[in-house]
């Protein structure tokens, strides 16, 4: 799957990932957080194409530090993602 980086993470929540670091997700991705959003409730935020169809993916008011984020885009996408860390 092709990975782009683009600067919108998208507006509606589809799924989350749970169980998993800024780290891991940088890994999946190849790039660090690359979109600006409100600093007062999200801190980390990727907005990317898989292979042409826009996705993203976000923390809500700390919830990185629980090792969850919420996702916007396609389930298959983030199924071959990120596998059971997605629901």
């Amino acid at each position: 799957m092709k990975i782009e980086p683009i600067k919108d993470a998208g507006v509606s929540r589809t799924g989350t990932l749970r169980n998993i670091t800024v780290e891991e997700i940088i890994k999946v991705l190849g790039f660090k957080s690359n979109c600006k959003d409100d600093p007062s409730k999200v801190v980390n935020s990727w907005g990317f194409l898989a292979d042409g169809v826009p996705c993203g993916i976000w923390d809500y008011k700390g919830s990185h530090r629980d090792g969850q984020f919420s996702t916007d885009g396609p389930a298959s996408v983030f199924k071959a993602l990120f596998g059971d860390k997605w629901s």
